[in-house]
């Protein structure tokens, strides 16, 4: 399997995604090598849950972590932000009195320079198929199809497209996405909006595609614990997510202004990082509502957790999502939510409100209706709950087990 995060490192949903899947699937008895560009030494024994799964003397599942040195760090790096950090190594190469380097220059280069290394260490390992995660692994996985022979499954959770919110696509990205997409004996989907993605604007002929929802492990015993700072009186509204174009931050903040002309006591946090948030900040300035809108910024796993638990309501009004794995999270914390219908997970959700991300008063008017109405609130959240209990990250192990099957793999 190919990525480029694992938790307790990552920056994004598929970080999280190929941590699931993978314990998922050990748990159905194979054996998983990840392979991902050059991560932290401590990956290796920070986390207990991921530390079983590397292969050592001490492993209790079968999983090994490789990792290839590279600059590349984040599923949704721009070229902007690798040049950025190409420059400081080079800075840092300079000063040392060092000559070479064994990096590219730019974003596109170091793809090409990790499918080179992933063949190379492929010719190492012993399996039966490849299963590439997003565009930056694509040619990897390529890359070890040719040197290797083995079929190759590549995984589309977010294209081109939605990162821009359908528009301005950076056409060597999408080259790099199309040309996976083609030379895989399969392509997997998050969702059947992604598929039809892949079918209009790649041309992906639609029988080569199978949707894979992805999924949440239930937990009952992490519900609804209340911070202690947060109190009775408080009502809360929260957005978490990247502020970009594609997650509709600016939605949330002019709902939040009609909501704030109807009750003054609603808190709103948005939490997460991206291009947008110093825009978004002023926006709140700018609507008079910079006192109610809190912006703690990116949030590890665990404040994640808390703040789900706080909130009140979770809004996600995505502009373009492919799928959508945090309302299952809010969900998780008995929490109700509000999702966009251009959401991947708008399709397998239905104890949720639903709105689209451009229908400024019917996304203030649910979120009011979601504090508001007791018997609507307490009703989202104790049937989401109930409908969770219906998913596991053992659904979409089965259907990779199953798509796995039809390239000849026992």
């Amino acid at each position: 399997m190919l990525g480029w995060e694992f938790p307790p490192y990552f920056t994004g949903g598929v970080g999280i995604v190929c941590h699931s899947l993978i314990k998922a699937l050990v748990d159905k008895g194979h054996d998983v090598t990840f392979l991902m560009p050059r991560g932290p030494e401590a990956l290796k024994a920070s986390n207990p849950f991921t530390k079983i799964r590397i292969a050592d003397n001490e492993k209790q599942l079968p999983i090994r972590v490789r990792e290839v040195d590279s600059l590349l760090r984040a599923p949704y790096d721009g070229h902007e932000n690798y040049e950025e950090r190409y420059n400081e190594y080079m800075n840092i190469l300079n000063t040392q009195g060092a000559t070479g380097t064994m990096y590219g220059q730019n974003l596109l280069q170091e793809v090409a320079r990790f499918a080179a290394q992933a063949a190379i260490i492929a010719k190492t390992e012993d399996f039966d198929v490849i299963h590439a995660h997003d565009w930056v692994t694509f040619q990897a996985g390529l890359a070890i199809k040719k040197a290797t022979g083995k079929p190759l499954v590549v995984h589309v959770h977010i294209t081109e497209f939605d990162k821009s919110g359908g528009e301005h696509a950076d056409s060597r990205i999408y080259a790099l996405e199309r040309q996976g997409m083609m030379g895989a004996d399969r392509v997997i989907a998050v969702s059947e909006f992604v598929k039809r993605r892949c079918v209009e604007n790649y041309y992906i002929p639609s029988e080569k595609i199978r949707v894979v929802y992805n999924s949440v492990d239930f937990e009952e015993e992490t519900l609804r614990v209340k911070k202690e700072i947060i109190k009775p009186h408080d009502k809360i509204i929260l957005f978490l997510g990247r502020v970009t174009l594609q997650k509709g931050p600016e939605y949330f903040l002019e709902a939040a202004k009609k909501v704030s002309e109807f009750d003054d006591n609603i808190k709103f946090i948005l939490a997460g990082s991206g291009d947008m948030l110093p825009r978004m900040i002023e926006k709140a300035a700018d609507l008079g509502i910079g006192n109610k809108v809190l912006f703690p910024g990116f949030t590890s796993q665990q404040q994640t957790s808390e703040l789900m638990k706080a909130a009140d309501v979770f809004v996600m009004p995505s502009v373009s999502e492919p799928y959508g794995i945090v309302p299952l999270e809010a969900m998780s914390q008995g929490t109700p939510t509000i999702i966009s219908r251009q959401s991947g997970v708008s399709e397998v959700l239905a104890n949720t409100l639903k709105s689209d991300f451009w229908d400024i008063n019917d996304l203030a008017s649910k979120m009011l209706a979601a504090i508001h109405y007791k018997v609507m609130h307490e009703t989202l959240s104790e049937h989401g709950l109930i409908e969770l209990k219906g998913f596991s990250w053992e659904t979409p192990a089965i259907d990779c087990e199953r798509i796995y099957k039809e390239l000849g793999v026992q």
